[in-house]
């Protein structure tokens, strides 16, 4: 109906264009003012007039919302009416093309239930990736589901999300866990600022034992928190690691853990309880009550070593392998541990005067950290092994050699053992491997009475007495340094080198 106007015969009618003038808009606008009924005009018999005043009270407060919907059905109707064929030639060029495929961003499922038959629960995908999570969308009808769906969903992920970061470090046992002893583990950063600091190889081999020894005896024990974690539970854990494991068809899959490495596995799991306490989240370590397994004779097999003198020229002759003469040449003449050789590179040599030294950054423990000498012949035979193989960087990580293992130092000691006269029976009998060079080094070193040398360049923990608890050795300055640095090398050319 169009708007209500007093007609006043006295007031000339305004015609479309007239209108249009005054108002400063265009035809086609004024005619959807008039179709909408926006705007107060009359019929007359000349068709659609426009009265002065009725438009001068209107323009005052103009009601302009336009109805979207019923703008795009009129609009959509006037085509249709006014060119048919052409809509339709229209419609039937599109139905060649399918619509672009838009990615539905959740997944509806049905989940049973008592009262309706079934649910439809949503999850969403975000960043092309399904949500870990589902919600129940409180209805078996699926356009209600979609509808759900749609209309939750930045509530839904947003509580997800934020649920998530709400969460604390200490809220899951088995992430814990796996973390605790991880690089850059947020835990050891807590301990090293509170005076605990662990070195880099412990925190591998920590790292190795609890994740693939310590968890899978957890979710095997069916364990879902700290709280369950008591003594007896861990004494079966002593128990599992003491006897091994043995698959059901009689092959051993893991041997059976010395008592003394054990004891040293507990303190592992120790330290993660004794951080836990020091943040409040548990009251006791159930590690402290645990009695330490006792080591038998059995148990404790020292490592042996060769007899003075055993060597003398052993270096001095061609061998088969030139990797195993070179680690047994390291092992026997520098003191240094497997890991720590496997750690040189080749900006940690220096010299002080004429003496070469290898600087040792890093090892199992802080007294590890140290120096070492090298004799020349020790370091004429690594620099002549550098130029041959183009080494710029870590001495033994060649492409063909990227990790030193048990089989790689066990072909080393056998070929010495060779050399020696040692048979493979003898080296079974006195315990004789790899790691005897460190042995014998110090062996040798105390026979020619330098024996304290060891607090030089064995990196040992020095011993708790008075006396060398307050004898600063790294304040005795270099000279006294290449005192026992000559005498070392005096020891190795009389029993090892066959120098004159």
């Amino acid at each position: 109906m169009p708007v209500p106007c007093r007609y006043n015969s006295l007031v000339k009618l305004l015609t479309h264009d007239e209108l249009c003038l005054i108002l400063k808009i265009n035809n086609t606008a004024l005619s959807e003012l008039v179709n909408a009924e926006k705007i107060p005009y009359k019929i007359t018999g000349s068709g659609i007039r426009f009265s002065p005043n009725a438009i001068s009270n209107w323009i005052i407060k103009p009601d302009l919302d336009v109805d979207n919907k019923k703008y795009l059905e009129r609009f959509a109707r006037r085509i249709g009416e006014k060119a048919p064929k052409g809509l339709k030639a229209v419609q039937n060029f599109a139905a060649h093309f399918a619509d672009p495929w838009k990615p539905v961003k959740y997944y509806l499922h049905k989940v049973n239930n008592k009262k309706l038959g079934f649910v439809y629960y949503v999850r969403y995908f975000e960043k092309g990736k399904m949500i870990p999570s589902s919600w129940c969308t409180h209805t078996n009808d699926e356009n209600a589901a979609k509808i759900f769906a749609v209309e939750n969903r930045d509530r839904l992920i947003n509580k997800y999300y934020n649920r998530a970061a709400e969460r604390k470090p200490y809220f899951d046992l088995y992430s814990i866990l796996k973390k605790y002893y991880s690089e850059n583990s947020p835990y050891l950063q807590a301990d090293k600022d509170n005076g605990r600091e662990i070195c880099e190889h412990s925190r591998i081999t920590y790292n190795n034992f609890i994740n693939k020894q310590f968890i899978p005896f957890l979710r095997k024990e069916r364990v879902n928190g700290i709280e369950q974690i008591d003594t007896p539970l861990l004494w079966r854990f002593q128990k599992q690691l003491r006897s091994g494991i043995i698959k059901k068809n009689g092959t051993v899959e893991r041997k059976g853990i010395k008592p003394q490495t054990i004891n040293h596995y507990i303190s592992y799991i120790s330290l993660i309880f004794d951080h836990l306490i020091t943040e409040g989240r548990i009251k006791t370590n159930p590690c402290k009550s645990l009695k330490s397994l006792k080591i038998g004779k059995n148990d404790l097999k020292i490592t042996g070593c060769y007899e003075v003198g055993k060597l003398k020229g052993v270096f001095n002759r061609r061998w088969k392998d030139e990797l195993s003469y070179l680690l047994s040449l390291i092992i026997y003449t520098t003191d240094m541990r497997n890991s720590e050789i496997e750690r040189i590179q080749v900006k940690d040599f220096f010299m002080i005067d004429d003496v070469h030294f290898l600087d040792i950054p890093e090892s199992k423990s802080v007294n590890g950290v140290r120096i070492v000498p090298i004799h020349n012949f020790v370091y004429r035979k690594i620099t002549a092994y550098m130029r041959k193989n183009k080494i710029e960087d870590y001495l033994f990580r060649l492409p063909n050699c990227k990790k030193l293992g048990s089989k790689r130092y066990k072909s080393a000691y056998t070929e010495l053992a060779g050399y020696t006269g040692y048979t493979a029976e003898q080296l079974e009998v006195e315990n004789i491997k790899f790691y005897s060079g460190r042995h014998f080094w110090k062996t040798l070193m105390n026979s020619e009475n330098l024996g304290d040398v060891e607090e030089y360049f064995m990196g040992h923990k020095v011993s708790g007495d008075v006396a060398k608890r307050y004898n600063h050795r790294d304040k005795q300055g270099k000279k006294k340094l290449l005192e026992k640095t000559r005498k070392v090398f005096q020891i190795l050319d009389k029993y090892v080198f066959n120098a004159k």
